[in-house]
Formats: C-alpha cells, sequence, structure tokens
C-alpha cells in the first residue's frame, strides 16, 4: 500500500519591519494571496511611521528592536521603509542603514539573514511602476503618462499620493487602496525597470531579497 504524499514543505518565515500600515498590510499578500510564486510566508512588524528627517542611525535604532525581536524567532528580516525626501539614493541609504542597525546588534548577522530595501521614495511608486496593467484590469479610470515615476517627489510633494488620486477619480486612501492596487499589480512588469522599462528597481529589490 502506497504512502500518501506529504504535502511540500512551506519555507520559512521572513521576518518583515516595515513603517506604515500601508505596507504592514500589502506586502504579506506575496504570500497570502501567492501575488508572486515562491515567495515565502512574511512576519509583519509594523513601525507606526519612522520619521522621514531620521538619519541612518536614527532610523536604525528605530527598528533595531523589532529586527532583535525576529532574529530571536530564527527569523531572516528584510526591513522595508521608505526614502522620502532624503537626498541620499535608495541604495546608499539602504546600505547606510544596514551597516548602523549591524553596529547596535554588536554581532554581524550573516549577509543572507538581514536586508534593507528602500522604496524610491514611497510605496505608492510600486504602485505606479504597475499602473498601466492596473489601468487595463480596470483598477484605475484613467492612464498613467509618466514613463517612470520613481525617485520623484510627484506633485505637492506627496510621493505619489495626488497621482494616484487622479488616476482613481477619488482621492486614494492609503489604507483601503494601497493593498487592493498591490494585490494586482503585474510584478512582472511592475519590476522591470532595464532596457527603458517603467518598473521600480526598489520594488525589484525587494522582490529578489524574499527569493521571488
Amino acid at each position: 500500500m502506497k504512502r500518501p504524499r506529504s504535502a511540500p514543505r512551506q519555507p520559512p518565515a521572513v521576518g518583515l519591519v516595515v513603517e506604515g500600515e500601508t505596507e504592514y498590510h500589502a506586502l504579506p499578500q506575496l504570500h497570502t494571496k501567492r501575488l508572486v510564486a515562491g515567495c515565502p510566508p512574511l512576519k509583519p512588524t509594523n513601525l507606526a511611521g519612522v520619521g522621514s528627517h531620521l538619519t541612518p542611525q536614527g532610523i536604525a535604532r528605530r527598528v533595531v528592536g523589532s529586527v532583535r525581536a525576529h532574529f530571536a524567532a530564527g527569523r531572516q528580516v528584510v526591513v522595508c521603509i521608505d526614502r522620502e525626501q532624503r537626498t541620499e539614493c535608495a541604495g546608499e541609504l539602504a546600505l547606510a542603514v544596514r551597516a548602523q542597525i549591524v553596529a547596535l546588534l554588536r554581532a554581524a548577522p550573516a549577509d543572507r539573514d538581514l536586508h534593507v530595501v528602500v522604496a524610491n521614495r514611497a510605496f505608492e511608486s510600486w504602485l505606479l511602476a504597475g499602473a498601466d496593467r492596473l489601468y487595463e484590469k480596470g483598477a484605475l479610470k484613467k492612464r498613467f503618462k509618466v514613463h517612470r515615476f520613481e525617485g520623484d517627489h510627484g506633485k505637492r510633494g506627496r510621493k505619489g499620493v495626488e497621482e494616484l488620486s487622479d488616476l482613481l477619480g477619488r482621492p486614494y486612501d492609503k489604507l483601503r487602496d494601497g493593498p487592493r492596487l498591490f494585490a494586482q499589480l503585474d510584478f512582472e512588469t511592475a519590476r522591470d525597470f532595464e532596457g527603458g522599462g517603467r518598473g521600480s528597481r526598489s520594488l525589484d529589490k525587494l522582490l529578489r531579497v524574499l527569493g521571488v
């Protein structure tokens, strides 16, 4: 008599440290709704704001407690924050914040155990990176005419909120609309920034550090 096949093993959960409710509700959908094949379960911690004025050292002090808690649970950790109006490029800021977290931990984690991803400039830039497909799906009422938004401050310096309001035909609600639109992204195009693509380099980095 044949033994029943055991269910495939689920990959270990990754600790996710985010700075707001939008990301807290949106990003775990990568696994729970299988938005991207192979994404591990994500255990989010919401910092309820980081402060756009903080230096890399200040950011590290804000997040290190959550990082320690995830490490204590045996998880790899991804810290995901916004660049906001900071002058450093997203990559430089991510490296600087990681270095400061490592200094506060007093024990260098393995390279695979701690990642910092900086949305350039905010979570909404990831939605706008996939705006064409969102329009085609009927999630947006207007087509986005900007070739690539990532890195822009946006209208009134609101980093994509005004643009999404225009495309929706009503005020964009971060908590209601952010997770819903994120779940409808075509991630293949939203992350494709090479060769003139409209996609987001920082979204692509997040997906790569999650192994997808």
